[in-house]
């Protein structure tokens, strides 16, 4: 029986783009179809797989930018082409791929996997030597440099979420004095709710981070070099150097120009990740994706959905007609020895799509409670009210290990557990492993809101 890529033409796979979702759509490509050409066209300076979540750690001196690489030859030796050249056009009816230096690279099926780029606030100074934004290795080896030279003793991070947190934990930890700015009234406001939000930003006011919440930069001030940002409450903060994390906007020139239908947050694909050409293919930090819970738009700029949407693209390429799931968006990060993770829709975003939810917090430990070693950790639960579908969860932990809950918290959410279903979950048990099995807390979550529900 002929294969379905063999039976419709297909010889040349092209991926634009060289971070999780084009090199892994590539590597799949490859793995499943060897007789396949496959080509990745990436930026001149790009090299490897780059493992963005290393940057905050690069750029702070604690892991080398080589070894946040994965080297070229995993894609050489599979026989995948590699083009360091900016891609320039897509000329769609012609499947042709056309490069800054005028090279053309013919496609049967295109991936575009051009990413996103980080949000820059129309703030005056922002573009003051010693101002910074973190997404590639080339932006943390600038950090790790003017940390370095200037001896920065201290830094305004803009934008409390993922990359805000990592920063002011590492950065805190060398003795470098943070002040975190955030516009939403709490950290990670995506993530978290308030109340778990809380826990954290105690912990972080205990590690001597200055927490300015509920503020926006008014300006960052300076002449040779950032010297302060004022606030628009008026303070002014004094600081050697500032970073931006405030979120990223898709990379959708290319696919614009393509004439590629986009959507209101990024380039818009079907649940195969099909753009508006059945021919190309899009996934990653570039596209729009459906939300779980509401069916609207959403933005799922996280490396596993990257990585599972190449995946799901290279099967699909070769006929497989595989679905990418609707977006949930697990999350988890940490700061000193605060865990932290989350799940789903948080509770206030519920309120504002007008669901109405039943929650619980329930308070576990990392290990049984005869174990000298263990720490205290908090499982919050968010049910919607109308069917008992679990729909969010969130984790603070003092100990490492419980946050990776979040993944079974993600999964019954995919699959439409309700209360009772995650009242009777079972999980391994082990002193040093594990709570006790009776304080085993998603399970004990879903029953007190089982009690609330129906008891008396």
């Amino acid at each position: 029986m002929k294969h379905e890529n063999e039976m419709n033409g297909i010889k040349r796979v092209v991926a634009i783009g060289c971070s999780g979702c084009g090199a892994l759509a590539a590597l799949a490509v490859k793995k499943l179809r060897p007789s396949l050409g496959v080509t990745i066209i990436r930026e001149p300076q790009e090299k490897g797989l780059l493992t963005r979540c290393a940057t905050p750690y690069i750029c702070c001196g604690n892991v080398m930018v080589d070894s946040s690489y994965k080297d070229d030859s995993i894609f050489t030796e599979m026989g995948i082409k590699l083009v360091n050249v900016t891609a320039v056009k897509i000329d769609r009816q012609k499947k042709i791929v056309t490069t800054a230096d005028g090279g053309t690279h013919p496609y049967d099926k295109l991936v575009l996997a051009t990413g996103a780029k980080p949000v820059m606030p129309p703030i005056p100074g922002i573009d003051l030597p010693g101002v910074f934004t973190l997404r590639t290795s080339g932006d943390a080896v600038n950090i790790l440099n003017w940390i370095n030279y200037r001896r920065v003793r201290k830094v305004v991070l803009l934008g409390a979420g993922a990359i805000g947190i990592e920063e002011a934990y590492l950065l805190s930890r060398q003795g470098m004095k943070v002040t975190l700015v955030e516009m939403r009234e709490h950290i990670m406001p995506g993530v978290l709710d308030k109340d778990m939000a809380e826990e954290v930003q105690d912990f972080m006011r205990e590690k001597g981070v200055q927490l300015k919440l509920n503020q926006k930069a008014a300006a960052i001030n300076g002449k040779d070099n950032v010297i302060s940002v004022t606030l628009a409450s008026g303070e002014e903060v004094n600081t050697d150097m500032v970073v931006i994390s405030v979120g990223a906007r898709c990379n959708v020139e290319l696919a614009k120009d393509a004439g590629l239908k986009l959507g209101r947050l990024g380039l818009m694909v079907d649940q195969n990740l099909q753009t508006s050409d059945p021919d190309i293919y899009a996934g990653g930090d570039v596209i729009e994706y459906q939300s779980h819970f509401t069916g609207k738009p959403a933005l799922g700029q996280l490396r596993p959905n990257a990585v599972i949407a190449g995946r799901v693209i290279a099967k699909n390429i070769l006929g497989f007609n595989v679905k990418f799931p609707p977006l949930i968006n697990s999350f988890c990060t940490k700061f000193f020895d605060k865990s932290i993770a989350g799940a789903g829709i948080t509770g206030m975003e519920a309120e504002k799509e007008g669901i109405e939810v039943i929650t619980a917090k329930q308070e576990s430990a990392s290990k049984h409670s005869m174990m000298r070693e263990r720490k205290p950790y908090i499982v919050k639960l968010i049910f919607s009210k109308t069917d008992q579908r679990l729909i969010g969860g969130q984790i603070v932990s003092d100990a490492e290990s419980p946050v990776k809950q979040i993944d079974v918290i993600a999964l019954a959410i995919r699959c439409n557990l309700k209360v009772l279903d995650l009242a009777t979950l079972r999980c391994a048990g082990q002193p040093e492993l594990s709570p006790d099995p009776g304080r085993e807390p998603i399970a004990l979550a879903a029953e007190s809101v089982f009690e609330e529900m129906y008891g008396k």
